[in-house]
């Protein structure tokens, strides 16, 4: 007997050593283990696989087949051909189309389109603009201290080519909350100061403000849940609520919240690894958002989410941290779907129709499509990933097309009466344009206070 207490010790002894180097192991290594689940995840999302060995840093698309060839160039001015020749200098990739030569506003009908100005999120580096509706920008937030490395030096390996404001929502005063893509969010000034920085979330894709200036977010952890993938890492999405100053006070794993609920069978549609809900959209339910009496299936203070790896997107109540209603048939691997004043909601489907895009407006009730948009020939519109979509004040519905760096908004009937091409390019034949995120449109008054 106590030979084998003694084995028995000595086993134990070098399990405990073997565990302690695996553990160290890890530790030092941690980084390329991330380096290697990230690669996995934006294969999968926004960037394009053929070339994403090459991309500059960013995020950058090739532009869609539109040749700037030299004897289009006759016809600018000398400025205009100085701007041209600047862009092509950048000089990181060929092999592409040149990107389109419009650039900025390519089509404004002052009569039809919504006013304001409109806060521009690019992928070609940290900053926000905020142009007019001639394309001007009248302002800028950008502190080079305040990127992904700045805040967090430590979030992940140095050699990920990631360093953008992903998402910003805009105060009355310009303060400006902004999530800075892979890392977490931070507030800044209408001067660009630091006000404060949340720890590192692994935070991405989308925020949203509620009255109470609480910050909601999609945090991230690269591990193993034994509970559902106990062989393989996963990227596992969380809601992530923040207070008025950063303090993160809920950390709410989006798998649990679909287990929970009655739509735990959308789950099955999940690959058996890495990124498996892909979560890209969180927007919190304020309750002047529903209309008067409103009796529909929505719950004011509760968030909608999307899922773009299970074509799922559903609204989740955070106190009992459960899906209560869902919807995962009129798209596939959609975007931003959001409420509408009389309680239907608004979803950017990027891939339903295969390389056609499509706004559907449908009630979540009877599921019924209210109001669609497509593209057609003279006009393509077609993201594969990311997208946003707003209702403007008149009724018009403001679209980005991120991938081709394009913006516009259209009127009820599908007419174009603003477009905007993202003046970012890159490439020796700028065959590259930069992703354009998000363009939002905002009311003159929100600005008058300090612009």
């Amino acid at each position: 007997m106590g030979l084998d207490k003694s084995k028995f010790k000595k086993l134990l002894v070098l399990a405990l050593i073997l565990f302690f180097i695996f553990s160290i192991v890890g530790y030092k290594y941690r980084g390329l283990i991330r380096l290697k689940m990230l690669a996995v995840l934006h294969s999968f999302d926004d960037a394009p696989a053929e070339s994403a060995d090459t991309m500059p840093p960013g995020a950058w698309w090739p532009a869609r087949e539109t040749a700037l060839v030299e004897s289009d160039l006759s016809d600018l001015t000398e400025s205009e051909r100085e701007q041209i020749e600047l862009l092509r200098s950048l000089g990181y990739l060929s092999g592409y189309e040149e990107a389109p030569l419009e650039m900025s506003v390519t089509v404004y009908d002052t009569a039809q389109a919504d006013p304001g100005y409109n806060i521009i999120i690019s992928g070609h580096g940290p900053g926000v603009d905020l142009i007019d509706m001639d394309g001007n920008v009248v302002h800028n937030w950008f502190n080079s201290e305040v990127s992904l490395y700045g805040i967090w030096p430590h979030a992940q390996d140095q050699e990920i080519p990631i360093d953008f404001w992903r998402r910003a929502y805009l105060s009355d005063n310009g303060d400006l909350t902004v999530l800075i893509e892979a890392g977490g969010v931070v507030k800044v000034d209408k001067d660009s100061q630091l006000l404060w920085a949340s720890e590192y979330l692994g935070a991405h894709h989308d925020i949203d403000v509620d009255e109470n200036n609480n910050v909601y977010t999609i945090g991230r952890d690269i591990h193993i849940n034994a509970d559902y993938f106990p062989d393989n890492y996963i990227s596992e999405d969380y809601i992530c609520v923040l207070d008025s100053l950063g303090n993160r006070t809920h950390w709410i794993s989006t798998l649990d919240v679909v287990r929970n609920s009655k739509y735990a069978p959308t789950l099955r549609r999940m690959t058996d690894g890495g990124d498996v809900l892909h979560c890209n959209t969180i927007e919190y339910i304020r309750p002047d958002m529903l209309p008067e009496g409103y009796s529909g299936p929505l719950r004011p203070g509760s968030v909608l989410l999307s899922f773009r790896a299970i074509d799922l997107v559903c609204a989740v109540d955070l106190v009992e941290e459960t899906a209560y209603w869902a919807e995962s048939e009129l798209w596939h691997m959609q975007h931003q779907p959001t409420v509408m004043p009389d309680g239907s909601i608004l979803v950017f489907d990027n891939q339903g129709l295969g390389e056609i895009s499509t706004i559907i407006q449908f009630d979540p009730v009877t599921t019924e499509v209210i109001w669609l948009y497509r593209g057609d020939e003279e006009n393509p519109f077609y993201s594969i990933g990311s997208g946003s979509c707003q209702r403007l004040l008149n009724g018009n519905t403001l679209i980005t097309e991120s991938m081709m760096g394009r913006a516009f908004e259209v009127t009820s009937q599908g007419e174009i009466v603003w477009e905007f091409y993202n003046p970012y390019r890159a490439g020796e034949n700028l065959e590259l344009i930069a992703t354009l995120f998000e363009t939002v449109r905002i009311e003159s008054e929100l600005v008058e206070g300090w612009l």
